[in-house]
């Protein structure tokens, strides 16, 4: 089991992902296919991590589909395990580094030819462990334009250091302070309900967690990085919390409506509607500060106190209401009202010619 094929899935190459990721205890029996035969065997986990496995399995097939079988650095799924184990206890290695230790028998570094080869693994094994697309290749090229540029990772940049390069922390002057009655009133209209009636927007799943929240104004979509239980999983393992499940359904109707449609018309991952607090948030996490993602959040209230013209209609109202325009509105408006003054004097001062020639010459009263 352990020296399977990348191309074979089964029950137990799951559950041994599960303990490399997070370490799951397994008992004997789950792991040859037969009964479970532990109290403490966290098995059944498996079956809320459905929508991470079938990503695992996508990649993995993408990964042999598009590599030769005699350079491919990984031919078994214990091969690429063992790189995860690797990353995870060195977490400060670099991109060559990584490379370099996932190529057998060789001392020192790897040469540049390689690093390139190599580039297929090391990106996969970051893309298994973190979801997270390291990679600089297969670019659109409107994704500048479109706001989707991404930082990769660099052959002589630590991997920490680039986990911190792409979700740097900073200080909101509204979101970094929970406790404030602005932060309560913005987290109130950012609802998704309130934004899909408002803004007519589009939800899209997002398999990269950098791409969490992050909003296309010109297709007005906003992609929602939607593994939950991938999340919940990570949490569990970095809090060290007790292994207890206690979900609880969403107390609003428009939002359990809005979760369950997106779970069977756009893949979401079903653990989504489920709402965890004692397995993954401790009690001091009731009220916490958004220091990754708050510029996100608070472009995206923007957008939704502001709204972007979509409409032809919409966008010629826009454009003549918008501040460029209002200097030019207001001079036609005086001028408009000099030019009627104008036009009022002469025709009052024509009515008072007239005046004055009727007394001047008045017109004789007819013989009776």
């Amino acid at each position: 089991m352990a020296s399977q094929d990348l191309r074979l899935f089964d029950e137990s190459v799951f559950l041994r992902l599960g303990q490399v990721l997070w370490g799951w205890v397994i008992c004997s029996g789950c792991l040859g296919g037969g009964s479970c035969i532990a109290n403490v065997c966290q098995a059944k986990r498996r079956e809320r991590c459905q929508r991470y496995f079938q990503f695992y399995k996508a990649i993995v097939l993408i990964y042999v589909d598009t590599s030769e079988g005699q350079q491919r650095a990984f031919s078994t799924h214990e091969d690429l395990w063992n790189a995860i184990r690797v990353l995870k206890s060195k977490p400060n290695l670099t991109r060559t580094e990584l490379a370099d230790e996932l190529v057998p028998g060789k001392s020192g570094a790897v040469h540049s030819s390689d690093i390139c080869d190599l580039l297929a693994e090391t990106t996969l094994v970051v893309k298994v462990l973190t979801m997270i697309d390291c990679s600089a290749l297969h670019l659109a090229f409107d994704r500048l334009e479109k706001g989707g540029s991404r930082l990769h990772w660099k052959d002589d940049i630590p991997f920490a250091k680039y986990l911190q390069d792409i979700f740097p922390a900073g200080t909101h002057p509204i979101l970094s302070y929970p406790e404030s009655y602005e932060t309560g009133a913005i987290k109130s209209e950012l609802k998704a309900t309130k934004l899909q009636k408002r803004l007519e927007i589009t939800f899209r799943a997002t398999h990269d967690i950098r791409n969490h929240l992050r909003l296309y104004r010109k297709d007005n979509v906003l992609e929602i990085y939607h593994h939950a239980a991938f999340l919940k999983e990570q949490l569990r393992l970095t809090r060290a919390i007790d292994d207890r499940y206690s979900p609880a359904p969403s107390t609003e109707a428009k939002s359990k409506r809005l979760l369950q449609h997106l779970v069977c018309t756009d893949g979401f991952d079903p653990e989504i509607t489920k709402f965890e607090f004692t397995s993954i948030r401790r009690v001091e996490e009731e009220n916490i500060p958004f220091v990754y993602l708050a510029d996100r959040l608070s472009e995206l209230y923007n957008e939704s106190q502001n709204p972007q013209p979509r409409s032809w209609l919409q966008r010629r109202m826009e454009r003549r209401s918008s501040a460029r325009h209002m200097m030019m509105a207001t001079l036609i408006g005086v001028i408009f009202a000099v030019l009627l003054g104008i036009g009022s004097l002469i025709v009052s001062s024509y009515q008072a010619w007239i005046a004055y020639q009727a007394w001047q010459h008045p017109v004789a009263q007819p013989a009776t």
